[in-house]
């Protein structure tokens, strides 16, 4: 099962590049009908994920939402499919710890049942632009890319987070618009307010990890050395988060963004005092079958109005009680095995992680298909 996962993976992702490079010549002077398709790919790429997790990795997913800030029924059930189902907003962030390497999947997977996940954007390490044919397919993707040192990500984050924020109010590069103007740090300033009627507002969801990466043995000490620098206490569950990326992409964004989704992820069979990197690696999962049985996302939300981003302290001492929070979750996740009944004003839902089965099936018939034309091929030339 794991050489069909890997085939499965690298023919359809062949596919998916075939269809951006193909967009891209057919619709080089239509940027509205270039996205529909790249949001398409991007779209059938978790799709892809997420049935590959369904074949070596099937594991259940409880969303317990907080009806506090998340108004009830927004995360559901559909009664005709048996697949989660989520009313979420537009134009939205989504923050969370990190576990795993594969915590953005399952975040992904949320968007998609919120029919958002052509509509996601990431930021990933620059290094993974040249992996071969998913580093072009990402920057397709629209993801972001960042070297990890500030003074090199500022004007790369700010031009990119600017045209999605343009594009979401109708008067972006999609749009066939352009920056007014750029300013003397090289960062590209848009008129927010020359959208037409019949321009399209591009919805979008930016998924966030704070502490930068995911909690092991070795970026605990890191921590630790992090949490003595600037005078706080390293917390049990999470790592320390890092306030200054967020609060750019919020200042960024403050125009259009609807909400903050703040998710806190647990996985079953782990315990408090171990690491879910290593019980959960790549590795494991992907080729051991070692994986979470069930996988536990806690979600909130908050108003941009109630998060104080333009005072740099004041957003910092936010943050960390945000993550404060957050580290008292975990603490109630190991003690209990899930989030449900934290307080008396949550609901959850527990289903499969699965897709739409019609978006099932052609992960397996396209490298099927891939496998026989390349058969053909060999055949035909020698």
């Amino acid at each position: 099962m794991p050489v069909v996962s890997v085939v499965s993976f690298l023919s359809c992702c062949v596919v998916l590049l075939v269809i951006q490079v193909t967009a891209k010549l057919r619709f080089s002077q239509n940027k509205t009908r270039l996205t529909h398709v790249y949001n398409y790919t991007k779209k059938q790429f978790i799709v892809l994920l997420t049935s590959i997790l369904r074949i070596v990795a099937p594991c259940e997913i409880r969303v317990t939402s907080d009806n506090g800030s998340i108004p009830k029924g927004t995360f559901y059930q559909d009664s005709s499919s048996g697949r989660l189902r989520a009313n979420l907003l537009e134009r939205s962030i989504t923050i969370s710890n990190h576990q795993i390497y594969t915590d953005w999947v399952f975040l992904w997977w949320l968007a998609y049942a919120g029919d958002k996940a052509g509509n996601v954007f990431i930021m990933l390490k620059k290094s993974l632009r040249k992996i071969p044919v998913l580093g072009y397919g990402m920057e397709n993707f629209n993801f972001i890319f960042m070297n990890r040192k500030w003074a090199y990500d500022r004007v790369n984050m700010s031009n990119h987070l600017s045209a999605i924020e343009a594009d979401s109010l109708g008067c972006g590069p999609i749009s066939g618009n352009k920056p007014v103007k750029v300013n003397s740090d090289g960062e590209e300033v848009w008129d927010m307010k020359s959208s037409a009627q019949r321009n399209i507002k591009w919805p979008y969801n930016l998924i966030l990890f704070p502490e930068g990466t995911n909690l092991s043995a070795h970026t605990r000490k890191v921590n630790e050395a992090y949490a003595e620098k600037i005078g706080r206490v390293p917390y049990r569950h999470v790592l320390l988060p890092r306030a200054t990326g967020l609060r750019f992409c919020l200042q960024k964004l403050r125009n259009s963004v609807d909400v903050v989704y703040d998710t806190t992820i647990g996985y079953s069979g782990i315990l408090s005092t171990e690491y879910g990197q290593d019980a959960y690696s790549l590795k494991n999962i992907f080729f051991r079958g070692k994986y979470p049985k069930l996988v536990d996302i806690h979600v909130r939300s908050f108003k941009l109005s109630d998060i104080p981003i333009d005072d740099e302290i004041d957003f910092i001492e936010w943050l960390f009680k945000v993550w404060e929070e957050k580290d008292k979750m975990m603490e109630y996740f190991y003690e209990h095995g899930t989030f449900e009944n934290m307080t008396d004003n949550q609901e959850s839902v527990l289903v499969d992680c699965s897709i739409k089965n019609y978006e099932f099936f052609p992960v397996f018939i396209i490298p099927f298909c891939f496998v026989l034309l390349t058969y053909w091929i060999v055949r035909s030339i020698f």
